[in-house]
Formats: structure tokens, C-alpha cells, sequence
């Protein structure tokens, strides 16, 4: 039996060490990383419509600030999180799924999607007359990409490059590709072509060029399985452990934006236009979400087919048997694919 002064001392050490200890303090700012494009409109919204604080204090917590960074690609976001300068990222989806393959076994710093943000057709346009479609393709033709075989864009080309020539030839029009910027790609169509003749636009840029003299359009990745969803939104299993409210809230925010863009699309638009310093007209912006095939959600669709892809040509080492396996458990209960 431990003796009474024992007793005393071992209580007075207990809550010694209990007052030293720091407190956890609920963060006070909440870091997310975007690229730029109309396909991130979720986030945009969730933050300007202050949607995220609106859930965290629902469950008596108080607000935070909601900071976005715009970064070039998804290797900063892999970096952000791995680092601890951003909690959350968004980007294209087989980027998150690339660091979900890779950080399996990294225990806290194991990545996986909390949503997916949007699906929306990519289009190849060109200024040949002579292609008509993408077996007319040939080495004096320059298609331009976002980022050549690692962009979402570039996936879908090689995906229909091996449904056209076989799974064994998918890189067969990588090697016309080339690493473009879609505003300049956008320049350079509508000045008659320049560094390239083609590019595989995202809306609104497909918008600015469709049905444009001279420009005509040749494939489009619906072709491939009708909606895929091209951008999502991850994260570390320690934000999502440490963090659990605010994630959750995060959640319920992007769910709460994608009803604000069905309901209200003008606001949603000048809300874009806003986040990204935009010169496009709000009519015009309005109009390019109001098309049928870009598509705002929180459940993925069509992803599985990516993932084994990208599986099948070695990019990833693990070939996952289901959405759920490279998303948190969260949306499980959600109709994906």
C-alpha cells in the first residue's frame, strides 16, 4: 500500500505536469491551397460567403480566418501539406491521388481526398483544318497543356490515346504536347496559332474560343465515360485527427457552396471574378456555369476509372478497388465513383 505522503507527492507531480502542459488553442487560421480555374468555385465560395464560420459556430466554436493561396500546381500542395503551411489543398485529382499512393504508410502525413470540388469536359480545339479528330493528329501539330503528361488534361489524352491505339501505345500523342499556360493557349488559337496550333482547354477558356473563325473543336474528354471528376480537395490524416470540427466544417461548407452556385449563379460568377482578378464580363461567366456538363459536388464520379489508369501506366504503384479507398471516410456515404 502506497504510503500517505507517497500519495500526496504523486498527486502534487500529476498535476504539476498537468498545469505545465500546454493547452491546445483552437487555430485561428485555416490554410487552403488552390490553383486557378473555375473548377475551384466551391472554395471561392465557401470562403467570400463566410460559410465555414458559419458551421463552426454553430457548434460554439469561434471563427477563424479562411486564408487561400493560389499556387502554380500540385507540387506545391504536396509540399504545403507535407510541410505544415497549409492544411488543405485542392487541385486535380490525380494529383491527389499520386500523393495518396505515396504517403500510405507516412502515418499523420498520409494523404486522402476530404471532397471532390468539380467534373467538367476538357476540349481539344485547333486552328488545322486537316484535323477533324484525334487520329488525324501528327508530328507538325503542337497541342498545349496546363502540364504535359502529369495535368488532368494530359491524363484524359493519354486515356484516349489508348482506347484509340491500344492501352500499350497511350503515350502515343504525348510527345505533341506541350506545356502551355490556358490564357496564352487561348491567345495563341485566336491569333491563328503560334507556339501551338491545338489546346485542351477547361471552361471558361473553352468558352472564349468556341465557335470562333477559324477554330473548331475535335475531341472532348466526355467522350471517355461522360462526367469524371477533374479537381478535388485533400488533405493529412493529422489535420483530420487534430482538427476534427474544422474539418468537418470544411466539409459542410463546400456542400453549402455547391447549393449557393445551383441557386445563385451570377454571384457565384462575381464571386470568381473577384478571387482570381478576372477581366471576363459576369454575363460571360454566368453563362459558362450554367452549362450542362460542368458539374459542382461533393462525391466523386467516374474516379475509379482514373485511378486505374493511372494504376495500369505505372504512375501509381497501388491500383485501388474503390473511391473509398482514396478518400476519407467522411463522404463515404455519398453516391461516388
Amino acid at each position: 500500500m502506497m504510503r500517505p505522503h507517497r500519495t500526496l507527492a504523486a498527486l502534487w507531480l500529476c498535476t504539476a505536469c498537468a498545469l505545465a502542459a500546454p493547452a491546445l488553442a483552437e487555430p485561428s487560421t485555416l490554410r487552403i491551397g488552390v490553383q486557378f480555374g473555375v473548377g475551384y468555385l466551391p472554395v471561392y465560395v465557401a470562403q467570400a460567403d463566410d460559410l465555414v464560420n458559419q458551421h463552426l459556430i454553430a457548434k460554439g466554436l469561434k471563427p477563424i480566418e479562411i486564408m487561400i493561396q493560389n499556387v502554380a500546381g500540385a507540387p506545391q500542395i504536396t509540399d504545403g501539406l507535407l510541410s505544415g503551411t497549409m492544411d488543405i489543398g485542392c487541385g486535380g485529382i490525380s494529383a491527389m491521388i499520386v500523393a495518396w499512393d505515396k504517403t500510405k504508410a507516412a502515418g499523420g502525413q498520409a494523404m486522402k481526398g476530404m471532397v471532390a470540388l468539380s467534373s467538367m469536359p476538357y476540349e481539344l480545339f485547333t486552328v488545322d483544318e486537316t484535323v477533324r479528330s484525334l487520329a488525324d493528329l501528327s508530328d507538325k501539330n503542337k497541342i498545349g497543356l496546363p502540364a504535359i503528361k502529369v495535368s488532368i488534361p494530359a491524363i484524359f489524352l493519354q486515356m484516349a490515346a489508348a482506347r484509340l491505339y491500344g492501352q500499350a501505345n497511350y503515350q502515343r500523342l504525348d510527345p505533341l504536347t506541350v506545356s502551355f499556360a490556358q490564357p496564352d493557349g487561348a491567345i495563341a488559337l485566336l491569333s491563328g496559332g503560334g507556339a501551338v496550333d491545338s489546346y485542351v482547354f477547361a471552361p471558361p477558356f473553352s468558352d472564349q474560343v468556341r465557335d470562333k473563325p477559324k477554330i473548331h473543336r475535335v475531341w472532348s474528354s466526355s467522350e471517355l465515360a461522360g462526367s469524371i471528376t477533374s479537381l478535388s480537395m485533400w488533405t493529412t490524416a493529422r489535420f483530420r485527427q487534430d482538427d476534427p470540427v474544422t474539418y468537418a466544417a470544411v466539409i459542410d461548407a463546400v456542400r453549402d457552396a455547391v447549393a449557393v452556385i445551383r441557386r445563385a449563379p451570377r454571384h457565384a460568377a462575381e464571386i470568381f471574378i473577384k478571387a482570381e482578378n478576372s477581366k471576363l464580363p459576369v454575363e460571360f461567366v454566368t453563362a459558362v456555369l450554367g452549362h450542362a456538363d460542368l458539374e459542382f459536388g461533393i462525391a466523386p464520379q467516374n474516379s475509379l476509372l482514373l485511378a486505374q489508369f493511372l494504376a495500369q501506366t505505372g504512375v501509381v504503384k497501388s491500383s485501388p478497388a474503390d473511391w473509398k479507398d482514396y478518400f476519407f471516410p467522411d463522404i463515404h456515404a455519398e453516391p461516388g465513383g
